[in-house]
Protein backbone atom coordinates (compact mmCIF):
# COMPACT_ATOMS: atom_id res chain seq x y z
CA UNK A 1 0.00 0.00 0.00
CA UNK A 2 1.26 3.49 -0.80
CA UNK A 3 1.20 6.00 2.06
CA UNK A 4 0.15 9.47 0.93
CA UNK A 5 2.33 12.39 1.97
CA UNK A 6 1.57 16.07 2.18
CA UNK A 7 3.96 18.66 0.77
CA UNK A 8 3.59 22.00 2.56
CA UNK A 9 5.91 23.64 0.04
CA UNK A 10 3.62 22.89 -2.93
CA UNK A 11 1.86 25.82 -4.56
CA UNK A 12 4.18 28.41 -3.09
CA UNK A 13 3.76 27.12 0.46
CA UNK A 14 -0.01 26.67 0.38
CA UNK A 15 0.48 22.89 0.27
CA UNK A 16 -1.04 19.88 -1.44
CA UNK A 17 -0.58 16.13 -1.62
CA UNK A 18 2.92 15.17 -2.71
CA UNK A 19 3.34 13.45 -6.06
CA UNK A 20 2.25 9.81 -5.62
CA UNK A 21 5.55 8.65 -7.10
CA UNK A 22 7.23 9.93 -3.90
CA UNK A 23 4.91 8.09 -1.49
CA UNK A 24 6.56 5.24 0.42
CA UNK A 25 5.10 1.75 0.17
CA UNK A 26 4.44 -0.65 3.04
CA UNK A 27 3.45 -4.29 3.10
CA UNK A 28 0.90 -5.49 5.61
CA UNK A 29 -0.38 -6.59 7.83
CA UNK A 30 0.03 -3.51 10.00
CA UNK A 31 -1.05 -3.11 13.60
CA UNK A 32 -1.25 0.68 13.73
CA UNK A 33 -1.93 3.31 11.12
CA UNK A 34 -1.59 6.96 12.15
CA UNK A 35 -4.04 9.03 10.15
CA UNK A 36 -3.83 12.79 10.50
CA UNK A 37 -6.12 15.27 8.90
CA UNK A 38 -7.51 18.73 9.29
CA UNK A 39 -10.97 18.68 10.88
CA UNK A 40 -10.92 14.95 11.71
CA UNK A 41 -13.20 14.41 14.66
CA UNK A 42 -14.94 17.77 14.31
CA UNK A 43 -18.69 17.51 14.71
CA UNK A 44 -21.28 19.52 12.82
CA UNK A 45 -22.71 22.20 15.08
CA UNK A 46 -25.92 24.20 14.98
CA UNK A 47 -25.64 26.69 12.11
CA UNK A 48 -26.21 29.65 14.39
CA UNK A 49 -23.10 28.65 16.39
CA UNK A 50 -20.78 28.47 13.39
CA UNK A 51 -22.20 31.45 11.52
CA UNK A 52 -21.74 33.57 14.65
CA UNK A 53 -18.01 32.86 14.31
CA UNK A 54 -17.89 33.23 10.52
CA UNK A 55 -20.80 33.05 8.05
CA UNK A 56 -18.60 31.16 5.57
CA UNK A 57 -18.46 28.20 7.97
CA UNK A 58 -22.03 27.25 7.09
CA UNK A 59 -20.82 25.32 4.02
CA UNK A 60 -18.06 23.61 5.99
CA UNK A 61 -20.53 22.72 8.71
CA UNK A 62 -22.80 21.09 6.13
CA UNK A 63 -19.86 19.11 4.72
CA UNK A 64 -18.98 17.85 8.21
CA UNK A 65 -22.22 15.86 8.20
CA UNK A 66 -20.59 13.42 5.77
CA UNK A 67 -17.26 13.25 7.64
CA UNK A 68 -18.37 10.63 10.13
CA UNK A 69 -19.31 8.09 7.47
CA UNK A 70 -16.36 8.99 5.25
CA UNK A 71 -13.60 9.00 7.88
CA UNK A 72 -14.38 9.09 11.58
CA UNK A 73 -16.23 5.78 11.80
CA UNK A 74 -13.09 3.93 10.65
CA UNK A 75 -10.94 5.29 13.46
CA UNK A 76 -10.73 3.02 16.50
CA UNK A 77 -8.61 5.21 18.76
CA UNK A 78 -7.92 8.92 18.81
CA UNK A 79 -5.08 11.20 19.87
CA UNK A 80 -6.14 14.83 20.17
CA UNK A 81 -3.46 17.49 20.48
CA UNK A 82 -5.08 20.25 22.53
CA UNK A 83 -3.84 23.81 22.21
CA UNK A 84 -4.65 26.52 24.71
CA UNK A 85 -5.03 29.30 22.17
CA UNK A 86 -5.68 28.69 18.45
CA UNK A 87 -3.97 31.94 17.45
CA UNK A 88 -0.58 30.31 18.13
CA UNK A 89 -0.93 28.55 14.76
CA UNK A 90 0.09 31.82 13.09
CA UNK A 91 3.52 31.60 14.73
CA UNK A 92 3.80 27.86 14.09
CA UNK A 93 3.05 28.29 10.39
CA UNK A 94 5.52 31.18 10.15
CA UNK A 95 8.19 28.93 11.68
CA UNK A 96 7.39 26.18 9.16
CA UNK A 97 7.60 28.58 6.23
CA UNK A 98 10.94 30.01 7.40
CA UNK A 99 12.31 26.46 7.74
CA UNK A 100 11.07 25.50 4.25
CA UNK A 101 12.64 28.59 2.69
CA UNK A 102 15.90 27.86 4.54
CA UNK A 103 15.83 24.39 2.93
CA UNK A 104 15.46 25.97 -0.51
CA UNK A 105 11.79 25.05 -0.88
CA UNK A 106 8.98 27.39 -1.83
CA UNK A 107 7.29 29.10 1.07
CA UNK A 108 4.90 31.91 1.81
CA UNK A 109 5.92 35.36 2.95
CA UNK A 110 4.89 36.47 6.44
CA UNK A 111 1.97 38.42 4.95
CA UNK A 112 0.84 35.41 2.91
CA UNK A 113 0.98 33.24 6.03
CA UNK A 114 -1.21 35.70 7.93
CA UNK A 115 -3.74 35.69 5.08
CA UNK A 116 -3.64 31.89 4.68
CA UNK A 117 -4.05 31.09 8.37
CA UNK A 118 -6.76 33.71 8.83
CA UNK A 119 -8.89 31.73 6.35
CA UNK A 120 -9.03 28.54 8.44
CA UNK A 121 -8.61 29.94 11.95
CA UNK A 122 -12.37 30.65 12.30
CA UNK A 123 -13.00 26.89 12.01
CA UNK A 124 -10.65 26.28 14.95
CA UNK A 125 -12.52 28.87 17.02
CA UNK A 126 -15.86 27.30 16.10
CA UNK A 127 -15.09 23.57 16.39
CA UNK A 128 -12.24 23.09 18.86
CA UNK A 129 -14.27 23.84 22.02
CA UNK A 130 -16.67 20.98 21.21
CA UNK A 131 -13.82 18.66 20.22
CA UNK A 132 -12.07 19.34 23.53
CA UNK A 133 -15.25 19.04 25.60
CA UNK A 134 -16.90 16.00 23.94
CA UNK A 135 -14.07 14.31 22.04
CA UNK A 136 -14.04 13.42 18.35
CA UNK A 137 -17.17 12.40 16.52
CA UNK A 138 -17.88 8.78 17.45
CA UNK A 139 -14.89 8.38 19.79
CA UNK A 140 -15.06 5.98 22.73
CA UNK A 141 -13.72 7.60 25.92
CA UNK A 142 -11.47 4.62 26.65
CA UNK A 143 -9.93 4.98 23.17
CA UNK A 144 -9.14 8.68 23.43
CA UNK A 145 -5.87 10.32 24.48
CA UNK A 146 -5.86 14.11 24.83
CA UNK A 147 -2.46 15.77 25.06
CA UNK A 148 -2.32 19.42 26.11
CA UNK A 149 0.56 21.36 24.60
CA UNK A 150 1.86 24.86 25.20
CA UNK A 151 2.75 27.56 22.67
CA UNK A 152 6.16 25.94 22.16
CA UNK A 153 4.44 22.62 21.30
CA UNK A 154 5.68 21.05 24.53
CA UNK A 155 3.32 18.51 26.12
CA UNK A 156 2.07 19.81 29.46
CA UNK A 157 -0.45 17.09 30.33
CA UNK A 158 -2.24 14.07 28.94
CA UNK A 159 -5.42 12.24 29.82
Amino acid sequence: MKLPRYDKSAFGGRGDRADPSTWPEVEGPTEVVLFEGWMLGFKPLPNEVVTAVDPQLEVINKNLEAYYDAWDRFIESWIVIKIKEPNCVFQWRLQAEVAMRADGKAGMSDEEVMDFVSRYLPAYHAYLPTLYKEGPNGAKKDHLLVIDIDEERTPISGS
